[in-house]
């Protein structure tokens, strides 16, 4: 794709976010679930080395980008007619793979990528501060989150390599 505008009208950062997000299969931002899986989903996809361009900041469900939700919404009308996209045979597209793979059971449930991208989050933000600090934060701003589902979120983060 060149870089401005596509033929159908949109940014070409909308395009490309759509054809990744074929991939997992998962886009839906007609509830705050789908909104909330899309976040965190581009998140954790950044957390693995394939930057797709978001900036994120704390906020209240964990790491939030507004011009994220912005391409979403843009992205609605046109997802269904994009083809699933891919970044070669390169270092990028092997980050991807792995992503899917990291993906494959949590897809569709945005509590658990909430959590593991709020952790994650923090983690690059205080790489000094000590775990149970780290997950106390988690708590207090989630407090629907329990202590376990935080020991379990740092745990996966682990056993990726995120953390």
């Amino acid at each position: 794709m060149s870089a401005g505008q596509n033929v159908v009208g949109l940014d070409e950062d909308v395009v490309s976010l759509g054809m990744v997000l074929k991939n997992l299969d998962n886009f839906d931002m007609s509830d705050f679930g789908g909104r909330l899986t899309l976040q965190k989903s581009v998140y954790l996809l950044q957390s693995f080395g394939v930057y797709m361009g978001y900036r994120f900041s704390w906020y209240v469900r964990g790491p939030y980008s507004t011009r994220l939700a912005s391409n979403g919404f843009a992205l609605r009308g046109i997802y269904g007619g994009l083809p699933a996209g891919a970044f070669g045979t390169g270092q990028v597209q092997s980050r991807f793979e792995r992503f899917l793979g990291f993906m494959r059971d949590k897809k569709d449930d945005p509590d658990r990528l909430e959590i593991l991208a709020s952790i994650h989050f923090l983690r690059s933000v205080y790489r000094t501060m000590p775990k149970p600090k780290i997950l106390t934060k988690v708590k207090n701003k989630q407090s629907y989150f329990t202590k376990q589902q935080c020991q379990e979120g740092w745990a996966e983060l682990r056993e990726w390599d995120l953390i």
